[in-house]
């Protein structure tokens, strides 16, 4: 008979314990700012060297949240007809590490071996502030892009700065602004797997 009653003694006193404590709602982490679909705007963008891309072209850039915590980047680009093409993908922490990024040739390659070949195109974001990241992209070790990113205060505007020496030894001085566009609600989650 004592068993039972310093049972429920115990539950009535754990209920009791936590009735009285404070609930302290969860902290919902900030969501990355460049989580969504970006669409350029190649009007206000200037390129140095060349000419802006043809007229009825453009780039769509999409951005998730990994339940790890990494970003997945998607580029495609958008030729004259309207129809896209992958630039590149890549999910990356922003760590300053370096993480594979596919281009199609070498997503390609990856797919038809059904193996993990030697991937030589990395990518690394090193955040600066909540707003701004550096962008590393090499080729067998050697950088072929260097960008710094940087998201307006009301989150609307995406401007990416390239200044690097391409392969060629031309210096790219690029200054892509890329608007935000808002598909569906959905666009600001996170990946579910």
């Amino acid at each position: 008979m004592r068993r039972p009653l310093l049972v429920l003694g115990c539950f009535l006193a754990i209920a009791l314990s936590t009735a009285f404590v404070p609930q302290i709602p969860a902290q919902t982490p900030n969501p990355n700012p460049v989580i969504g679909t970006w669409k350029l705007n190649a009007e206000k963008s200037s390129y140095s060297p060349g000419l802006p891309p043809p007229k009825g072209t453009g780039a769509v850039r999409q951005y998730a949240a990994g339940v790890d915590g990494s970003i997945v980047a998607i580029t495609f680009n958008i030729d004259v007809n309207g129809l896209p093409s992958l630039g590149a993908i890549s999910a990356a922490n922003y760590d300053g590490r370096e993480y594979v990024q596919h281009t199609v040739a070498t997503l390609a390659t990856s797919l038809g071996a059904h193996i993990a070949p030697r991937i030589s195109r990395t990518i690394s974001y090193t955040p600066k502030d909540p707003y701004t990241v550096q962008i590393v992209q090499k080729q067998d070790g050697k950088v072929v892009g260097s960008s710094t990113r940087t998201i307006s205060r009301d989150g609307k505007t995406l401007t990416d700065r390239s200044d690097y020496t391409d392969t060629a030894g031309n210096q790219v001085r690029n200054v892509l602004v890329v608007r935000e566009t808002v598909i569906d609600s959905s666009s600001r989650t996170r990946l579910a797997n």
